[in-house]
């Protein structure tokens, strides 16, 4: 048996993956201590992780006054002094609880987010480190750092591009990292992470599927593998107590035409009333109903005939009877629509989710527009589009493509497994 740390903070589209491997770790016999944001520990420990709070109230920071004014409505100057208080946001606070979670680690996994607060604990240990990504934020010469950016840019421009978003995150932060390595004993950092990481031989690994990125896989090779989306088993979920579907909504599903799936995820949507009538509106032009899914947004509780209202729900039991899903283009939920077969239209806000409303585009698999520019009219023209047949057959196609969610959770465990174990061995031999 062995002891493996990991630490999360994020949202739950962050979080769940990473317990997914955790419990997968926990089956093979191993102590497994999970470390996540508080509002989402009793969802890891759901799962028999020894769960610890790591870092802030992700729900209550993104519903807060900095994300919603400055970073989603702020002007230029407003939106940079935002984004200087996110970058500091909770690092004092994980750096201290880390102390508690990496004790006796035989290998330690975290987020993109937080690989570098946790990856000194790792190196001051001389443990295994894996960094668990859901979209291609690393340096690579086929997709752009910034948001939305096309995926036809040249090669030479997404390399300059990374290297200037690197330097730039390295300037900023090298100082807060440094003060955290001294802390640890370390010497001085003297260059940005990523090269860093490489030198250790950490991995980092890609949980979603190399059927939308094939040549990534040529390009990382071991260093940054692929294993397919991470996706929480039907078990587990049950286990958990996760999202269940209401007898009411069951009942509603099946009393008409499949609905078309509306949902945010964790993502505050800036007016949802106006979106409310946008998709009652859309929807009824079309003849068509809507399944909409708060998520982290309040809504309300108005339900009509043909649109219903409803909390949160478990994708993998719902998308398999919606005709198509509207969604903002997380990774968890493009997985979850693509293993439906269904067509998807991504209303994207910022982060990963341009990204991969525009790989289902380039796959003819779905639309993608920015949440911004939505209204009845825009919804109504998108909604036409993938619902013709052209887009179902395409994403049935691609579904058929994708690595089995079983294969992946046990691809990326092999790795921490393994790497834990080769580590231990040559200790002990020493």
């Amino acid at each position: 048996m062995m002891r493996f740390v990991l630490a999360f903070n994020g949202t739950r589209g962050d979080i769940q993956p990473a317990v997914v491997l955790g419990a997968e770790l926990l089956r093979r016999g191993h102590e497994v201590v999970f470390g996540a944001p508080p509002n989402l520990v009793e969802f890891a420990a759901g799962a028999g992780l020894d769960a610890r709070p790591f870092g802030y109230d992700t729900r209550a920071h993104i519903n807060s006054a900095v994300i919603r004014e400055g970073v989603r409505t702020g002007g230029p100057l407003k939106r940079v002094r935002a984004l200087a208080e996110i970058r500091d946001h909770g690092w004092s606070q994980m750096v201290d609880e880390m102390f508690g979670l990496a004790v006796g680690a035989d290998a330690i996994v975290t987020g993109f987010t937080t690989a570098q607060i946790v990856f000194a604990f790792a190196q001051r240990d001389d443990v295994p480190f894996f960094v668990l990504h859901h979209a291609p934020v690393a340096e690579n010469p086929f997709v752009s750092p910034f948001p939305g950016a096309p995926l036809t840019l040249p090669a030479r421009v997404n390399a300059v591009s990374w290297a200037a978003v690197t330097a730039a995150f390295w300037m900023l932060t090298r100082g807060r990292e440094n003060r955290l390595r001294h802390l640890l004993g370390l010497g001085p950092a003297k260059q940005p992470l990523s090269p860093r990481m490489q030198a250790y031989g950490a991995v980092e690994v890609q949980a979603y599927d190399p059927v939308f990125c094939p040549e990534l896989t040529r390009v990382w090779g071991a260093r940054r593998p692929l294993v397919g989306f991470i996706d929480l088993p039907a078990g587990l979920r049950r286990r958990i107590g996760s999202d269940p579907v209401d007898p009411e909504t069951e009942a509603w599903i099946e009393s008409g035409d499949p609905p078309i799936y509306f949902g945010f995820g964790s993502m505050p949507v800036p007016d949802p009333e106006a979106l409310l009538s946008a998709i009652d509106e859309a929807c009824r032009a079309l003849g068509q109903r809507a399944l909409v899914c708060a998520g982290w947004n309040d809504f309300g509780q108005t339900s009509t005939e043909r649109v219903r209202v409803v909390g949160a729900v478990d994708h993998g039991r719902v998308f398999a009877r919606c005709r198509a899903v509207v969604h903002h283009g997380g990774a968890g939920t493009t997985s979850a629509a693509v293993r439906a077969g269904k067509p998807a239209l991504v209303c994207w806000l910022g982060s990963d989710q341009p990204f991969w409303g525009r790989q289902l585009e380039r796959m003819g698999a779905g639309a993608s527009i920015p949440l911004k520019t939505l209204n009845a009219d825009v919804l109504t023209k998108n909604l036409e589009l993938i619902l013709g047949m052209a887009y179902a057959e395409r994403a049935t196609e691609v579904a058929s493509c994708l690595i089995p969610a079983e294969q992946a959770a046990a691809g990326a465990v092999d790795l921490i497994e393994n790497a834990a174990r080769q580590r231990r061995s040559i200790r002990l031999s020493a």
